[in-house]
């Protein structure tokens, strides 16, 4: 059986050679398909109508190897990966194929903690998931809003997978897991205001599911190609928000956003001491890398060299410098 490992992911494994500036602490895999995935998400190289290449997600290769010759490597000591995430394509008969991979990991006594990012599916099999040793799943919105789900992910990309079929499938995952042991994305950039996206993370806040936040990243071939980036000081704004609502020192009702038409839904007010922000900024920590433990996904959304959106590694003092300077009108 055959199956991707991301580039980073790879090296680590030493079945690459590559300089790498920021090593992955996430074993990152995804699903091989020689066929296009049945989803159509607008801005995944792997979607049904993407002429984008197939070893693409997001910017980062995923050469493909034999599934036995990864495990191999997986058991082997001193390779400074905590955790695995297997990443899922839709495809033909792809759940009992996931099912194959993640029971091969059980057999080989695999003791990494392991993550399946997946479409929505049933309670079955979740359960087989969590019996076969998944100890987190992650099921993706990526989009703040139903309206904007629709449109980048939903109806109107001729998905049978609705906002509200995502929802169930996320309570039915917190029924087999358990609170905090579920995940979902969501990406900044395809159309959402700060406001909406601050509902969304104090939503899911509540139902006590861990959001990854991840900065649009336009690849070649896919029907977003060409859309922008997010602003990077709007991306700042809601890392720090995100923090502050985790954290319990702020939430969507204390947060005050602007109603001036240049500026709508911006955040205003953080609802927290300029001090405490201060303080909580030089710590560096609202911009790591967020999602499940251990997961630093290594310039996912920026080549090196490049302002970082989610930094992978611990902040240096210049680093919380610029960070600082980003978000110096925000407070």
């Amino acid at each position: 059986m055959k199956i991707r490992a991301s580039i980073g992911t790879a090296a680590v494994l030493g079945l690459e050679k590559i300089l790498l500036q920021a090593k992955p602490t996430t074993a990152y895999l995804l699903m091989y398909s020689d066929t296009n995935c049945l989803s159509n998400c607008s801005f995944c190289p792997q979607a049904k109508e993407s002429s984008g290449r197939k070893d693409a997600l997001s910017r980062i290769l995923w050469p493909v190897y034999e599934l036995d010759i990864i495990i191999e490597q997986l058991a082997k000591q001193g390779t400074g990966l905590k955790r695995i995430c297997i990443q899922t394509v839709r495809y033909e008969n792809s759940t009992e194929d996931l099912l194959e991979i993640i029971e091969q990991f059980s057999e080989n006594k695999i003791s990494t903690p392991l993550t399946v990012c997946c479409y929505p599916t049933t309670k079955e099999i979740f359960s087989k998931m969590k019996n076969f040793g998944v100890s987190r799943v992650g099921i993706s919105f990526d989009c703040a809003t139903p309206e904007i789900y629709n449109e980048i992910k939903g109806k109107k990309r001729g998905s049978d997978i609705s906002w509200e079929m995502m929802e169930k499938s996320i309570q039915d995952a917190m029924e087999i897991f358990g609170k905090r042991f579920v995940s979902t994305h969501l990406i900044i950039g395809l159309g959402e205001t700060e406001k909406e996206a601050i509902q969304f993370l104090q939503k899911f806040h509540d139902l006590n599911i861990t959001v990854g936040l991840f900065a649009f990243t336009p690849v070649k071939g896919t029907t977003l190609e060409k859309h922008p980036q997010p602003d990077i000081e709007s991306y700042r704004r809601i890392q720090l928000a995100r923090y502050l609502i985790n954290a319990g020192k702020t939430s969507f009702s204390k947060i005050t956003f602007s109603s001036r038409d240049e500026q709508r839904d911006q955040i205003l007010d953080f609802g927290v001491i300029k001090e405490e922000i201060e303080q909580i900024i030089s710590y560096g920590k609202p911009f790591r890398t967020s999602g499940c433990p251990h997961c630093n996904r290594p310039y996912y959304n920026e080549s090196p060299g490049k302002d970082l959106y989610n930094f992978p590694f611990e902040l240096t003092e210049e680093d919380i410098a610029v960070v600082r300077k980003s978000l110096i009108d925000s407070f």
